[in-house]
């Protein structure tokens, strides 16, 4: 068994996988645990959303943040004036969104991550929105 060509390509392929992991791991491991950030992305790419929920254990209420195809934070807007919140703007310097509801303002930070996509680091408990 040890010298079959299929386990040889097994061996082989696991090696270059592991390499592939080690060499990356700075990209792959960027904000912790990728498999939220993956199934986010299978939801953006698959099922055609504009913006999805990544769940995590980080934060309060299983919500981690959300994510957004690069630079298009329209989404996420619309979301939050749903929520009664009014958009003032967007500070690229500091990568937040600021939004005002009534007498309380709050900013929401961003991040891009890859170069496909925007985390945006909103949970309505962190934020003392709801």
């Amino acid at each position: 068994m040890l010298k079959s060509k299929a386990f040889r390509m097994l061996v082989l392929i696991f090696i270059l996988f592991s390499i592939f992991i080690i060499l990356k791991k700075d990209v792959i491991f960027q904000e912790g645990n990728p498999i939220p950030f993956a199934v986010a992305i299978s939801k953006i790419i698959i099922q055609d959303k504009e913006i999805t929920e990544v769940k995590g254990t980080e934060e309060v209420g299983g919500i981690y943040g959300y994510l957004v195809k690069r630079g298009e934070m329209k989404p996420f807007i619309k979301m939050m004036e749903k929520e009664g919140w009014e958009f003032e703007e967007r500070n690229e310097i500091s990568n937040a969104l600021v939004f005002n509801k009534g007498d309380v303002t709050t900013s929401i930070g961003y991040q891009y991550y890859t170069r496909y996509y925007t985390i945006i680091y909103y949970s309505p408990w962190i934020n003392g929105c709801v």
